[in-house]
């Protein structure tokens, strides 16, 4: 379907001749990630009240002299929760974010019962309407994400806070490459990441491996500087990646996405070529007719 550039509600100037083959928006379950961590903090709510009615049932200020005061169990368990879930989270995502926002959320709670004096039931409300918003902001995330498919050239467009925005020329792109994950085919949406000559598009995965043999002189503990040999290697491969603004991320039919593309770069390519034999012949027919002048 072709329609006017103009159509379409984009920051970007339309070209002369720019028409609209695609308008697409990442699929509802692009971000499941960020939706499944939303929804841990709602769980998180759950099970911390849970616990709370074991400590009340416990009474750890009668064994633990620590915890002389009923708010510091609460807490400690509070914050152990929020800070080891971020850890796990962080260290499969490879991310420090989960860290900082959900260690501010333990401050938040912490702050309103011990500073404010609220009840402790505010911790639960804290996660729970945490996790609300989380969903909330990533819905809002992913409609802020426009992809345009023209016949002159491609748009992605992300704008959530700010706006960020990149535009390629079909004659730049050297490959397209296709991810889809296990919901992603089962649901048929995935990404479709073009790759330019100049390498955008692509990221880097790198493993390393390091051994090292050291010992102190005298074979005790080293008062003085060990001595030691180490040896380490690393090795890097390039792998199509990019920010979800900078792809066509979590499409819905990514397969017949890329066909359309790779369609449109073939008559770009085939147009632009064309144009060249014509201009190449046209100067030899000038010349021909000056030297026959001549």
């Amino acid at each position: 379907m072709v329609s006017s550039c103009e159509d379409s509600v984009t920051k970007v100037e339309p070209l002369p001749g720019e028409q609209l083959v695609m308008k697409l928006k990442p699929h509802p379950l692009a971000f499941w990630h960020l939706f499944a961590v939303s929804g841990l903090l709602i769980i998180l709510g759950y099970l911390l009240k849970q616990l709370y009615v074991l400590v009340a049932g416990f009474k750890l200020r009668i064994f633990i002299p620590f915890l002389q005061q009923y708010n510091v169990a609460n807490i400690l368990i509070l914050w152990g929760m929020l800070i080891g879930a971020a850890i796990i989270v962080g260290l499969i995502y490879i991310r420090v974010t989960s860290l900082l926002a959900f260690g501010s959320i333990a401050l938040v709670a912490t702050i309103l019962t011990e500073y404010f004096k609220m009840p402790l039931e505010t911790h639960f409300w804290v996660l729970a309407i945490s996790g609300f918003i989380g969903l909330s902001l990533t819905e809002l995330y992913r409609r802020g994400h426009n992809y345009y498919i023209t016949n002159l050239r491609l748009i992605t467009e992300r704008n959530f806070i700010s706006y960020d925005s990149r535009q390629l020329t079909y004659d730049t792109i050297n490959d397209l490459a296709l991810v889809q994950g296990l919901i992603g085919r089962v649901l048929n949406f995935g990404t479709v990441i073009p790759v330019t000559a100049s390498g955008f598009g692509l990221g880097e995965d790198s493993a390393s491996a390091g051994i090292g043999v050291g010992a102190g002189i005298g074979g005790r503990a080293p008062l003085l500087p060990g001595v030691g040999l180490s040896a380490s290697g690393e090795r890097a491969v390039q792998i199509p990646r990019g920010r979800t603004y900078h792809t066509l991320y979590g499409v819905q039919g990514p397969r017949e996405v890329q066909e359309t593309i790779a369609m449109m770069i073939q008559k770009q390519t085939s147009g632009s070529r064309l144009e060249r034999i014509a201009s190449g012949v046209e100067k030899l027919l000038s010349q021909n007719m000056v030297t026959g002048k001549g």
